[in-house]
């Protein structure tokens, strides 16, 4: 089952690559990456797209964080409630969603309304469902509520505390939701095309209609740096469980004792 699995995703990504490298009468040829690659097309969709996933990806952390804090915090009968709204983007289709996110923010400055602003404001919806769920894990798997506590305890305002405590703590989870908004942004095709922005997954859809070559030749560069970064993000993750594992083996080697003063004492 895991072969037949292996050959079904593999299979289809092996024979992209060779047709990505084919040159006039089958011969191997790297005229498909250089033309993509030198067009002034592909980085200017390029750039647009990662500009409006970076401003997406800072909105999304700041409001699912947010949320989920206040969630947590001070009003956890509400989490149910919050837990389905945030569903709602993926049971409403794209194009209605599109319509609907403009038409409300229509009163906004033209600035905002004709500009990518737009598209990272329907982006952070769209990845909403995903985001908040990877932060909420991540929230729920430390002792917040003690973590917070404690730092007000010290003196440390609300600032402080989310920042100096909380988010060293949420490195891992804020990593995934950014990752994954990001991906998002990069590889959504419907909403840039509906709102007429040139965005990577729009030029490379008009590039697949007249040079098949260089669409595919990118859609292989594309696919191999979403498994570098990947990569890279469980290898950092990896590293750090393991250097937090290193601590708590040496201090019970040293003797360190974690339970509270008195609580042993009959």
């Amino acid at each position: 089952m895991l072969g037949a699995a292996t050959v079904y995703f593999v299979a289809p990504l092996i024979a992209s690559a060779r047709f990505s490298f084919e040159g006039d009468h089958g011969s191997l040829s790297l005229s498909g990456y250089t033309s993509a690659l030198g067009s002034h097309e592909f980085w200017s969709s390029l750039s647009l797209s990662v500009e409006v996933g970076l401003g997406a990806v800072a909105l999304e952390l700041v409001l699912m964080l947010g949320t989920s804090l206040w969630v947590y915090l001070h009003a956890p009968k509400w989490r149910l409630f919050v837990e389905t709204l945030t569903l709602v983007p993926i049971v409403v289709p794209v194009v209605v969603l599109v319509l609907g996110v403009s038409g409300t923010l229509r009163f906004l400055p033209s600035f905002i309304v004709f500009t990518p602003v737009i598209l990272a404001l329907e982006y952070v919806v769209l990845a909403m469902p995903y985001a908040y769920r990877i932060i909420d894990s991540g929230v729920r798997s430390i002792n917040l509520s003690t973590m917070v506590d404690a730092g007000r305890s010290l003196g440390a305002n609300w600032f402080r505390v989310i920042f100096t405590v909380l988010l060293p703590n949420l490195k891992g989870a804020l990593l995934g939701a950014g990752f994954m908004t990001f991906g998002l942004v990069l590889g959504e095709y419907v909403m840039a095309s509906l709102l007429s922005f040139n965005t990577f997954p729009v030029w490379l859809e008009t590039v697949g209609v007249v040079h098949a070559t260089e669409a595919v030749a990118l859609s292989v560069l594309s696919l191999l740096g979403t498994v570098v970064v990947l990569g890279a993000v469980a290898i950092v993750g990896s590293a750090r469980a393991k250097d937090r594992l290193g601590e708590r083996g040496h201090d019970k080697a040293q003797g360190v004792s974690t339970v509270p003063v008195g609580a042993d004492q009959r």
